[in-house]
């Protein structure tokens, strides 16, 4: 029995239809249940009205007004009837649906009218447009895997592309498993790649295969999709250069399976698509098993080469579909973010990898640092867990090896190294690693690990920028640092037992001392992962900043809470920050400050020699 259909429904169907039939001068033509059936919408279209529509041809077009059963909630859909067949023109599904909107656009639910009709002139304007012919060509190719997809014969969702978008056409390696069927570069990239994702299983079952990338001077369009493997030698023809000697370099390996893909750059941005080219089987049967015409009249080990290219790439029909992109500059940018080859190619180290430094590293690794060092002596407890991006799987574990490891998962295609060693022994044993950085992170929360990795960086001569990051008590205030070579180090800004010269919070009768466990020595800082979410971002995007060359000169960056949390803890404003902020009192801020200039002890050392420890 149908859905019954609700007032509002109902009303807003009623205000549609009245100002359509004003339109027409006459009740518009309601659409039968078998009209409404042929639309395959995600939204039931429950009912509808076709209208004619003159677009100065001899017989006016006809479009249908489709109301889904979540109007006016949902957006109406518009249907052209008199069409050509389907992928002729752009922006017409397969079932006649018109392509209006992109998909988050939005409407306005409390005019239903409105909709209707702005709508139904975009769908005016867009036939007219196809009538006229040049935007055809054109929105084909600016979007061509939307066509792509349409009229691919196969959707295999293991397949995976960390191929790098650029040019020219080359040679590429395809690997075949259960899980995934991936598309790399090399071998090498391709192993590492698994072997991060998955471990060191999958490659004991490893299968390569050589596989073809070909670049497309300008993206497919649908009566160019190729069909058999004929028309792929056609497109390698149209490439030209190198292109045709490689795929007949393929054939000769006589694959069971020829991955080749095909890569363009449209309006918004390169794109990839696939196919895969069985090797020919003859219809024929001998002794119960498919023999392969491809040596026919000619021993296996004699074919000449121009008659097994013909071969191979003839009437044989090839699988068309589309790789998932994982290469690096999809993740993390879409395509479009200018920074990620610079990131991809940088190096840091984060020493200290607990409540502050573990979500600094999680943070960078998602912004596309392609090799993270991550240094930490400690294990993680069962204390750690709820403010740490590690759980309860990595209790008892190493921090910086069990960040290590699930970095790796997530990001495959980054490089992390765990270093299950205290600073002191980094800067002893490792000097030669700290060289090779972009930057240096240190959230060690410890005095003299950070006083011994500041005097290295002062005789080193500062050569890259180091960003140091701490809370005060209960993370009502955080703070970053950036230590680069011009100003002042980080020992110019604290005390001599390590206290900053700047805090923004007091906290009267002890209440934000650091807390002791029932247990001698067990002392931690309280405070829970969503106040400790505004620090971690504070020094992860002071990071990126130095990563970016955006620093000039050693400064700071302090995060305050909102006052109402610090005075629910106890506490209250500084007097340096209330003189030097007063627009901030209210806190929920964050501000940029120069660093202390000094010279001190230690950045008035000679800028020479290895670390003294």
């Amino acid at each position: 029995m149908p859905e019954p259909a609700s007032p509002r429904w109902r009303a807003a169907v009623d205000q549609v239809r009245g100002r359509l039939a004003d339109i027409l001068g006459t009740e518009p033509t309601p659409l039968d249940p078998r009209a409404l059936a042929s639309y395959h919408h995600r939204f039931r279209i429950k009912s509808g009205w076709r209208l004619p529509v003159d677009f100065g041809e001899r017989e006016p077009r006809r479009i249908d007004v489709l109301i889904p059963a979540g109007f006016p909630s949902s957006r109406p859909q518009f249907g052209l009837v008199e069409r050509p067949p389907f992928l002729t023109w752009p922006h017409i599904e397969r079932d006649g649906s018109l392509c209006l909107l992109a998909n988050m656009s939005e409407i306005d639910p409390d005019d239903p009218v409105g909709v209707v009709e702005r709508l139904l002139g975009k769908s005016c304007s867009l036939v007219e447009d196809l009538l006229e012919g040049p935007m055809i060509e054109r929105d084909f190719r600016d979007e061509f895997l939307t066509y792509w997809r349409y009229d691919r014969n196969a959707a295999d969702s293991r397949l995976t592309s960390i191929l790098s978008l650029k040019r020219p056409s080359r040679e590429i390696r395809a690997w075949q498993a259960p899980n995934i069927r991936l598309l790399g570069e090399t071998e090498a990239q391709v192993t590492e790649w698994l072997r991060n994702r998955y471990g060191p299983d999958p490659l004991r079952r490893s299968r390569f295969e050589r596989g073809l990338l070909m670049w497309l001077d300008s993206p497919m369009l649908p009566a160019e999709y190729p069909r058999t493997a004929r028309d792929v030698l056609g497109l390698a023809d149209r490439c030209g250069g190198d292109v045709p000697g490689l795929l007949a370099d393929l054939v000769s390996e006589r694959q069971d399976n020829l991955v080749v893909a095909f890569a363009a750059e449209g309006r918004f941005g390169p794109g990839i698509v696939s196919v895969a080219i069985p090797a020919p089987r003859d219809s024929r049967r001998s002794r119960g098993r498919s023999t392969a015409p491809l040596s026919d009249g000619f021993r296996s080990a004699n074919i000449p080469d121009g008659v097994l290219a013909r071969r191979y790439l003839g009437t044989t029909k090839v699988v068309r579909d589309e790789p998932k992109r994982a290469d690096a500059a999809w993740i993390h940018g879409r395509g479009h973010d200018p920074r990620t080859e610079r990131l991809m190619a940088a190096t840091v180290t984060v020493l200290g990898c607990g409540s502050v430094g573990a979500p600094v590293a999680v943070a960078l690794a998602q912004a596309g640092v392609g090799r993270l060092n991550l240094v930490d002596h400690d294990e993680l407890s069962w204390a750690n867990v709820g403010r740490h991006p590690l759980g309860a799987a990595s209790v008892r574990s190493n921090k910086a090896e069990a960040l290590a490891a699930k970095l790796r998962v997530d990001y495959p295609h980054g490089r992390f190294e765990a270093f299950p060693v205290s600073a002191q022994t980094m800067l002893a044993a490792h000097e030669g690693c700290l060289d090779e950085n972009d930057l240096i992170v240190s959230c060690m929360g410890d005095w003299r690990g950070e006083t011994l990795l500041n005097d290295w960086h002062c005789r080193r001569g500062r050569p890259m920028p180091v960003v140091y990051g701490w809370t005060e008590s209960h993370a009502a205030a955080g703070h970053a640092v950036a230590i680069v070579r011009g100003g002042g180090c980080l020992r110019c800004g604290l005390g001599r037992t390590g206290v900053p010269e700047f805090q923004v919070v007091n906290w009267p009768n002890d209440a934000g001392t650091t807390l002791e466990e029932p247990a001698c020595g067990a002392h931690y800082q309280p405070y829970g992962p969503i106040e400790l979410g505004f620090v971690s971002s504070l020094v992860a995007q002071l990071a990126l900043d130095g990563l970016l060359g955006k620093i000039a000169i050693s400064s700071a960056r302090i995060y305050a809470a909102l006052r109402s949390t610090v005075e629910d803890l106890g506490g209250r404003w500084t007097a340096d920050w209330v003189r030097e902020y007063p627009a901030r009192v209210d806190g929920g801020a964050f501000v940029d400050r120069a660093w202390s200039s000094g010279p001190c002890v230690a950045c008035s050392r000679p800028k020479t020699g290895p670390a003294e420890i």
